[in-house]
């Protein structure tokens, strides 16, 4: 089955991390700043897991985007999405499949300043 990840704001730094019994994958780790703009699609396929994508756009200007693609083994994980903000404006979304992520404030000013419940991610 192909999943398709969209990324379309991250302001300071997002983590996605998909996990299953026994294991967790951080799959990426995006860091931006400054309002810039966020167009990132990762498309996940089955194979075997190489490393985190790690992409720092956090100069002012410095705007991310582009496809990459992440290895997972074939089986069900859950999808999960940190927010952390280093102070200031905070902003934070993607989805999966077309389906946005709802982010859940943890009313903090930064740390940790937003989460998803898990998602179903079946590769």
């Amino acid at each position: 089955m192909a999943n398709t990840i969209k990324i379309t704001a991250c302001d300071n730094e997002l983590i996605l991390i998909a996990y299953q019994s026994g294991s967790s994958f951080e799959l990426c780790r995006i860091l931006s700043g400054y309002n810039n703009s966020v167009n990132i699609s990762v498309n996940i396929y089955n194979g075997q897991f190489q490393g985190t994508l790690l992409l720092d756009g956090i100069n002012p200007g410095n705007s991310l985007s582009g496809t990459y693609n992440i290895a997972l083994a074939k089986g069900q994980y859950s999808l999960i999405g940190l927010g952390i903000d280093w102070g200031g404006p905070q902003a934070f979304a993607f989805s999966l499949n077309g389906s946005a992520a709802g982010f859940i404030a943890t009313g903090g000013a930064d740390g940790l300043v937003s989460y998803t419940k898990p998602i179903v991610l079946t590769v």
